[in-house]
Formats: C-alpha cells, structure tokens, sequence
C-alpha cells in the first residue's frame, strides 16, 4: 500500500492546525491562531493546502481528526467540518487521542528512554486533562480530569517525569522535584497526527460517522464573555 493521502485536523486548542500526509510522511503543515475563530479559519486552510499541492478533496484517502480532550467549542468545530468532508466524499475517518498527539511532539525534545511523559490540557482552575505514557508512548493510564495537587504525581520518585502542555505551568508553580522537568511550548499541531493516523488507516481502524463524538471527559459548562454565554 502506498500513496496514502491523509489530512489531519487538529482544533482542540487556541490553534487551528492542518496537515497533509503522503503515507507517514508529511507534505505541508498550517497552524493558525486568532482568538475564537476556528469555523472560519478551519476551510480557509484546507483549500489553501489543496491549492498548494493541486489536490482535491476527492483524492484524498481518508480524514483525521485530533479527537480531545480540549476546547468544547474547537472539538465540535473540528469534528462537524470533517464528518462533512467524510460523507459528502465518502471517505474513512480516523480519530486520534490529543494527548498522544502532545506526548508525540515532546519526544523531539526528550532524550530520556527511561522517563515518563505526562501531557497536561488546562481544564480550567487547578484542572487538567492528562494521562501518563512511557517514551516508547505506551498508554501508563487512562484520560482523567486531574485536579493539580502538590502530592500529585507522588508515586513517580526514581524516573524523570516530563511536564508539558497549556497545562503544566500550574503544576510547575506548585512543584519542585528535581525529576520533574518541565517543557514550555508544546502545543497540539497535527504535523505529529501522521504517523499515528497511517498506522490507524493500515489497520482499517475507522471511526463509525453517524455515532462518533470527540473525547470531552466531562460536561462542557458555561462562561460569560463580552454579554454573551459561550460553550467551553
């Protein structure tokens, strides 16, 4: 099997970020962030990544979708624009775990074989979505809201443990280990969703469109921003 074009969406964070593959390899990366403005940015880049690469839609292979936990707002968004491209064009769709996707990045900055990795999405408060991979990105525990506590993470006391994500900075104000290292900037960006998406697409491991949401892991809940109630 082989030329496998695959598009991967990411808007779970304050980004908007598109990418296409070839196979695991990738062909054009676009990140966008302009505040609450992802149902407008999110078509805009698509079509200027077809027209960059004189591609159109119908020839791609499948659809990838950076599936949460993160922005209640930016997972409807993402998922409603590529359900539409999926049955408009009749094409697979492929979902991959946010976290992972952090825990993917942070690998180019780890040189560790033996520490633990430990992605963190600010779920607002002293919350965070996270969960705990080894370096080879083996699942060590499920997707949870945590709420950050000094005490947390206690049990890892022999490997350094990586912190990284919009929302490790609260972690790091409330800890100091020496084997807690912390890495600022890494953000979702679907230029780390290829290799997990073609290996998902090799292994036919499709998501159900008519049944499929994104991981939330809790209720979205309401704020007031400029006289106005919005969903996060």
């Amino acid at each position: 099997m082989s030329n496998i074009k695959i598009l991967c969406i990411d808007t779970t964070s304050e980004f908007c970020s598109i990418s296409l593959f070839e196979n695991d390899t990738l062909i054009e990366n676009s990140n966008s962030k302009i505040e609450r403005s992802h149902s407008k940015l999110i078509i805009k880049l698509i079509d200027e990544i077809f027209k960059n690469n004189k591609l159109k839609a119908k020839e791609l292979d499948a659809f990838s979708i950076s599936k949460g936990p993160g922005s209640y707002t930016g997972l409807r968004i993402g998922l409603s624009s590529v359900k539409g491209f999926c049955y408009a064009l009749d094409k697979p769709l492929i979902a991959v775990n946010t976290l992972k996707v952090l825990a993917k990045s942070a690998l180019e900055y780890i040189d560790d074989k033996d520490s633990i990795l430990c992605p963190m999405i600010d779920a607002r408060r002293m919350e965070v979505y996270t969960k705990i991979f080894n370096y080879q990105l083996n699942e060590l525990s499920k997707d949870q809201a945590l709420i950050l506590e000094k005490d947390s993470f206690k049990n890892y006391k022999e490997n350094n443990v990586y912190f990284f994500g919009d929302g490790s900075n609260k972690f790091k104000e409330i800890i100091n280990k020496k084997n807690f290292i912390f890495l600022d900037n890494i953000n979702p960006d679907s230029k780390f969703m290829g290799q997990l998406s073609y290996d998902k697409f090799i292994n036919k491991s499709f998501e159900d469109l008519s049944s499929f949401e994104p991981n939330y892991i809790k209720d979205f809940y309401l704020i007031k921003r400029k006289d106005k109630w919005e969903r996060s």
